[in-house]
């Protein structure tokens, strides 16, 4: 048997820089849910998108953070590759906004593989050496939610943006435009950050056919 490869389809040679898919699943559980720069978790949600919206403005901020924690671990991801998020699952207790989120998964499709790093150092986990990509990926986002712990630039203050919250006295809008800062989302354990997330590499993805396969030319890296 042969396999015959279909290149008129492609109008550009079959070897081209090839995407990726990692899934991503964050444990939250441990993650602080005080009404502190440290609170609020991660998440992609926002008040409105709650069947009941949060309760007091201290509630409706920790919202704001998991989201602002949320649009900082897309740019941290984002630096070396174009991607898209898919397949998007919060998990809650309930559809109020005054609950935490205590899991969040999602997918990563990355347009070109070969911009992931395969070495570096994870900067907030005692240096420890990463040797794939799906670690490189752990790493970043691992920076964005301890960003405040110290350890490295970026991480070594607190992020601060205005952005417009929901609340709750505020008379007939609902939103008010707010300075919002958020820290890291532990104190005591900031390694075990890394430790509540794993990012797993789909690599049925990939393509099946030899032709197909471009070499990986990743480079290593220092964090950013």
């Amino acid at each position: 048997m042969a396999t015959v490869e279909p290149k008129a389809l492609y109008g550009v040679s079959p070897a081209e820089p090839q995407q990726k898919y990692f899934t991503v699943a964050i444990d939250t559980t441990g993650f602080l849910d005080t009404e502190t720069v440290n609170g609020g978790r991660v998440s992609p949600c926002v008040a409105s998108d709650f069947a009941t919206k949060p309760t007091t403005l201290a509630q409706s901020l920790l919202v704001s953070r998991g989201n602002l924690r949320w649009k900082m671990m897309m740019e941290t991801i984002a630096v070396r590759s174009n991607f898209r998020v898919v397949n998007i699952v919060t998990t809650y207790s309930a559809d109020a906004g005054d609950n935490p989120i205590t899991a969040l998964a999602f997918g990563l499709v990355f347009e070109n593989g070969d911009y992931i790093p395969t070495t570096g150092t994870n900067i907030l986990e005692d240096s420890t050496t990463q040797n794939s990509k799906a670690l490189y990926i752990r790493d970043k986002i691992t920076e964005a939610l301890g960003q405040g712990a110290g350890g490295g630039d970026p991480t070594t203050a607190e992020r601060t943006e205005n952005m417009s919250v929901y609340d709750p006295t505020s008379g007939i809008t609902g939103t008010s435009n707010t300075a919002v800062t958020v820290g890291p989302v532990m104190l005591v354990s900031i390694g075990e950050i890394a430790e509540a997330i794993t990012v797993t590499e789909v690599s049925a993805f990939a393509p099946n056919t030899s032709g197909q396969l471009a070499s990986d030319t990743s480079l290593t890296y220092s964090a950013e």
